[in-house]
């Protein structure tokens, strides 16, 4: 009898914790279509949010035009000819518990015609953060905080945008180049990407922070000044006032400071499926082999390996199904009630290819021939 008590008790201990490693997330799901997304709303989401700025201006609302899960997202506008946080996207550091390290990740789109900016291209998007957030081309002190935002840069060029003590770049923040796949990470318009960070904090005045990214659930290597790429930073020192991380810093906008870093065209991006944690199979999925696998009982997935003119995949009820190529770039996605036919515009070769419903999420290698 004793056995069986202790059995039970450690199963309960150890769902709980498991639960407890997602901190914060949202998915926008149970915001009306069309509404305004405000400061209110982030905190009726489950955040908790000290300001904004740009979401109390009606620059952010739900919409159902584009969605990666649901059938919801945020929508962030930037006006055509504006520049800075004032005037364009929006801003809302998302706060929780200071700790010494945190995961974070969310899905972006940006709009078919969107526009990367004037003269001058660039501009934000959100990130970890902690402390007073160093960032504005302010000089990092060691106690007024750090940010660990990306950028989009010419072209739609993707850096990691960093704000710390020993930051080299005066008078804003350090630019490191995203690689995946051996290549920069480029931005196209009218693709969702998963943008998934890790941020650990010195110690005491230690040069021992370090930051990590996967994109699209693949790990990114990170360019340094040199041209030296590394899979992760290393090294680093935020903070010499013992500041954790406290947050992601939802910051999203076009500049730089002058009309040169404006857009061109009104233009849009959307946010989805917003998640903090502490842990890092809560922001990235780890893949496990399911190829040739028959399950029922509220589960997928069969699909034959390798094919030749398309995937038929089987399920029950409803699923997400996301294509990706070596390089792990999203090629096809969409939705499904049951079955579908995916993958007939591929050319031959290996992809991966992701699988999720309710229940499960399950990814596969396949080969077309």
């Amino acid at each position: 009898m004793k056995k069986i008590i202790v059995k039970i008790i450690v199963a309960i201990s150890v769902s709980n914790f498991a639960k407890a490693q997602i901190v914060d997330q949202t998915d926008f799901e149970k915001f009306a279509n069309g509404s305004n997304f405000t400061q209110s709303s982030w905190t009726t989401a489950g955040f908790t949010v000290p300001w904004v700025n740009g979401f109390d201006a009606s620059r952010g609302m739900i919409d159902n035009t584009h969605f990666k899960s649901g059938s919801k997202s945020l929508r962030v506008y930037y006006p055509k000819g504006q520049f800075g946080p004032g005037n364009t996207g929006g801003q809302a550091p998302l706060s929780v518990t200071p700790r010494n390290e945190y995961y974070s990740s969310y899905y972006v789109r940006f709009s078919d015609n969107f526009s990367w900016g004037t003269t001058s291209e660039g501009g934000k998007l959100p990130g970890l953060s902690g402390g007073n957030r160093c960032s504005g081309c302010a000089v990092c002190t060691g106690s007024n905080g750090f940010t660990a935002r990306l950028m989009w840069r010419t072209g739609g060029k993707a850096v990691i945008y960093l704000y710390h003590l020993d930051k080299v770049n005066p008078p804003c923040g350090d630019n490191y180049e995203i690689i995946v796949g051996g290549k920069n990470l480029i931005f196209q318009k009218g693709i969702w990407y998963k943008i998934s960070q890790r941020l650990k904090v010195n110690t005491g005045t230690n040069h021992d922070g370090e930051v990590e990214m996967w994109i699209n659930d693949q790990h990114a290597q990170i360019k340094l000044y040199n041209g030296t790429l590394v899979d992760k930073l290393t090294g680093i020192q935020f903070v010499n006032n013992g500041d954790k991380v406290d947050g992601l810093y939802f910051s999203t906008f076009h500049g730089g400071n002058d009309a040169n870093w404006a857009p061109t065209i009104d233009s849009y991006t959307w946010f989805d499926d917003i998640v903090i944690s502490t842990r890092l199979s809560d922001v990235v999925y780890t893949t496990t082999a399911i190829q040739n696998e028959t399950k029922t009982d509220e589960s997928i997935f069969c699909f034959p390996n390798p094919f030749n003119k398309s995937i038929s995949i089987n399920g029950k009820g409803k699923f997400e199904y996301s294509i990706y190529d070596l390089a792990g770039n999203e090629v096809e996605s969409g939705f499904a009630n049951g079955s579908i036919e995916a993958g007939l515009t591929l050319n031959s070769g290996i992809y991966s290819v992701k699988i999720q419903n309710e229940k499960e999420t399950r990814t596969s290698k396949i080969t077309k021939q």
